[in-house]
């Protein structure tokens, strides 16, 4: 992402990247948002260390990323 951030930066396009990527950016004014219309959505997938067991918060957190989506279909 800091290679794209710093392209789009220095003039050279632009990108589509989440806007947690460029929060500081935002901040400094060194780049805008650019609203789409309609919003562009797109898939995320969990990832986790291949392992034998898992950890109660991770089932808690895939379970609140789930309610949220839900909320939000």
């Amino acid at each position: 992402p800091e290679a794209v951030k710093g392209a789009v930066e220095a003039g050279m396009g632009i990108s589509i990247v989440s806007e947690a990527t460029i929060a500081k950016e935002l901040k400094l004014e060194t780049l805008e948002v650019l609203e789409l219309d309609p919003p562009m959505h797109r898939p995320f997938s969990f990832v986790h260390q291949k392992q034998k067991f898992r950890v109660r918060v991770m089932d808690e957190l895939l379970e609140f990323a789930r309610g949220y989506c839900e909320k939000e279909d």
